[in-house]
């Protein structure tokens, strides 16, 4: 198990990657383990964003795809104003996503941490006010599950309404995944854009994109 440091909106956030996390069914190491680039470009976005800040204040904030450190869902709430987060990955990931919480001091009435794989849906009764993704446009072809997720999460846009962010460095399979968010009745705008040195290459710099994800207004009136 490992541990780092990195910089959101001025205050040192601690990062525990719990090293060779693997899958039970196939034995693979679980690559969510890690922090990645996306998440931290993501927090920083958020912190940087006088509009998402506005939105974060009070909210309740879901991370979808959350890995093992859960980075903007926690700075969402140990940084940036959020009353609640709900971190949510496949099993194995949850006790990272748990030793994270704690590691920043968060209560598990401000970090609740839940199993959700996509295509599946959490209770009705749990409101959410903000949906926080990173690195999770991958492939196509997980897509039309994780919009059905999405769907789930959405509410009402009356009255603010549920909103989105998203996070990936850019690659050619990003548009495409897009694309199929756009068929199953989403909104997604690329908001902000850098190109930064890569967390374990240093030496070495990618590009990385921002959205805002919503969901069409007569889908969710």
């Amino acid at each position: 198990m490992g541990g780092l440091h990195v910089a959101v909106a001025g205050r040192a956030m601690a990062v525990v990657e719990r090293d060779g996390t693997h899958d039970p069914a196939t034995g693979r190491v679980l690559t969510g383990s890690w922090l990645w680039d996306s998440s931290l470009v993501l927090a920083s976005h958020l912190a940087d964003d006088d509009s998402a800040r506005l939105r974060l204040r009070g909210a309740t904030v879901l991370e979808l795809g959350a890995g093992g450190t859960g980075l903007p869902g926690i700075a969402a709430v140990a940084c940036l104003g959020a009353a609640r987060c709900v971190l949510t990955d496949v099993r194995a990931l949850l006790p990272g996503l748990r030793a994270n919480a704690e590691a920043n001091g968060l209560t598990a009435a401000q970090a609740d941490v839940r199993e959700l794989r996509w295509g599946d849906q959490l209770e009705h009764q749990l409101r959410v006010d903000v949906v926080l993704m990173s690195d999770v446009f991958y492939d196509p072809v997980d897509m039309p599950a994780m919009a059905a997720t999405l769907r789930g999460l959405w509410r009402d846009s009356a009255g603010g309404g549920t909103v989105g962010w998203a996070a990936s460095e850019v690659r050619d399979s990003v548009q495409d995944c897009m694309d199929v968010l756009r068929e199953h009745g989403f909104e997604v705008a690329e908001v902000d854009r850098v190109t930064r040195p890569l967390l374990r290459y240093p030496d070495q710099t990618a590009a990385f994109a921002v959205y805002r994800v919503s969901l069409r207004q007569e889908e969710g009136s």
